[in-house]
């Protein structure tokens, strides 16, 4: 775990199980699940910044939009704009030496390839996909590089994908057979021309691979480093030592790829499920859509449980339909099928109360007195947005810590405030959404054998 020494100890992932299709792992509360933009950090709260804002904010808006390009028009216009550049590209100017490094040859050779490039008459017809982009340049070799006649021309080995099929394999390995220093050399280029492209289609900074479950799992090296570099543009070195941290990345995870199944919202902790290969993947994205061999359990914490604590009820179920809010963008609603809602289905049971006055294995109802909360096992039987928070706040007070929709009962029961706030006993109210993935249920896409994980609730 070396690898996650800079992550809060409540911010990392615990891998539950691994093999080379599926790792199943336990996330903390407040981590995404996947990667994501960053939030942009504020260069102030001052009343200089707001007035500067309503002076500014209309003409810096329109002018972010006019510059924005697509992403095929920024790589057009960052070749070609390499083309007005003088001195060298990819690296300082330095004093000429009687015998040039190595290294001193792979700049030059970068600087050629970039220049020949941004002189191509259609520039469109670079591509921008990095194993492409190599070929290409293998292919315009003596065009792009004729300065270098004498590079090793020795191939690397090409890299295989297992889970195609034998023809296409055969076929993929002849067309990426490369020189391993024109490789080199390409990867580089490749780098220096997106760190330009980048800029001009104005996109949000990315996050770290500490701020997220499939971030965290790559710099486990159970998949490869695919994280995008969005930040300050890099030296030729610091290329050169990324580009080889990611292939030691690919090496030690054996070229797998991580794909994701399903997600659990950043506020909820628990089991998650990686697939580590296209087959799984597919199968184990079948099984979800089917709905027949996976099976989920959740706890979720809540202060009322009209059910419960009026009827003495121990389980049932909830069947209100959901769809998109038309309000907010972020959150689903409560609607009629016949107005466009989704059919929604949640079974529960009680699990525990707060004093412990009904476990789940107790068959017999017991009376409770108003100020107990009690926690629930939820098992979603659809899987809309929300559906879980969506349906304990529509019955009850809401799960505890939800701020989207649980923790104002008042906005969802209007109609009996006072029964649906209990009071807090004194106790402050958590900040984080107490609602758990406790139990996971499905069947190992190569093997066929059934699986279950549990995980226990942190509160």
């Amino acid at each position: 775990m070396a690898a996650l020494a800079n992550v809060p100890i409540h911010l990392s992932i615990k891998v539950l199980y691994s093999d080379n299709d599926i790792i199943v792992i336990e996330k903390p509360c407040d981590l995404r699940s996947v990667p994501g933009h960053a939030t942009p950090k504020s260069n102030g709260s001052g009343d200089d910044d707001l007035d500067d804002a309503d002076s500014n904010g209309e003409s810096s808006k329109a002018n972010s939009h006019a510059q924005r390009l697509t992403a095929q028009e920024a790589w057009v216009n960052a070749i070609r704009s390499f083309a007005m550049k003088d001195g060298p590209i990819a690296g300082k100017t330095t004093p000429q030496k009687a015998v040039p490094t190595a290294e001193d040859t792979q700049t030059q050779a970068v600087d050629e390839l970039i220049r020949n490039l941004a002189a191509t008459p259609d520039t469109s017809s670079v591509p921008r996909k990095c194993p492409t982009f190599e070929r290409y340049c293998q292919r315009n070799r003596k065009r792009l590089l004729p300065s270098f006649p004498a590079l090793d021309m020795s191939s690397a080995p090409a890299k295989t994908n297992l889970d195609e099929p034998p023809l296409k394999r055969q076929k993929r390995s002849k067309l990426n057979t490369i020189s391993s220093q024109l490789c080199n050399i390409a990867q580089i280029a490749f780098s220096i021309i997106q760190q330009r492209q980048r800029p001009l289609m104005n996109l949000p900074q990315p996050t770290d691979d500490t701020e997220s479950a499939i971030g965290q799992l790559r710099l486990l090296s159970f998949g490869d480093y695919a994280h995008n570099n969005h930040g300050p543009p890099e030296t030729v070195d610091e290329v050169r030592k990324r580009i080889f941290e990611e292939d030691e990345r690919s090496r030690r995870s054996k070229n797998f790829k991580l794909h994701v199944v399903h997600r659990l919202d950043c506020q909820t902790s628990g089991i998650m499920v990686v697939a580590r290969n296209p087959a799984a993947a597919s199968n184990l994205c079948h099984q979800w859509r089917e709905r027949q061999s996976v099976k989920k359990f959740y706890l979720a914490y809540v202060r009322w449980w009209p059910p419960y604590h009026e009827q003495n009820l121990l389980e049932g179920s909830i069947d209100l339909p959901l769809a998109p809010s038309r309000t907010e963008r972020i959150k689903w609603e409560v609607r009629p099928m016949e107005d466009g809602g989704k059919a929604s289905l949640t079974s529960w049971k009680v699990y525990e109360s707060s004093g412990d006055t009904c476990k789940k294995e107790r068959g017999s109802r017991h009376s409770v007195s108003d100020e107990s909360g009690v926690t629930l096992e939820l098992q979603p039987i659809t899987g809309r947005t929300h559906q879980l928070r969506i349906h304990c706040a529509a019955v009850g007070s809401g799960i505890e810590g939800d701020s989207l929709y649980g923790d104002d009962p008042i906005q969802w029961n209007g109609d009996k405030p006072d029964r649906k706030q209990p009071s807090n006993n004194g106790l402050s109210r958590p900040k984080t959404l107490q609602l758990h993935a406790h139990k996971l249920t499905f069947t190992h896409p190569k093997t066929g054998v059934e699986m279950t994980f549990v995980s226990p609730k942190s509160w």
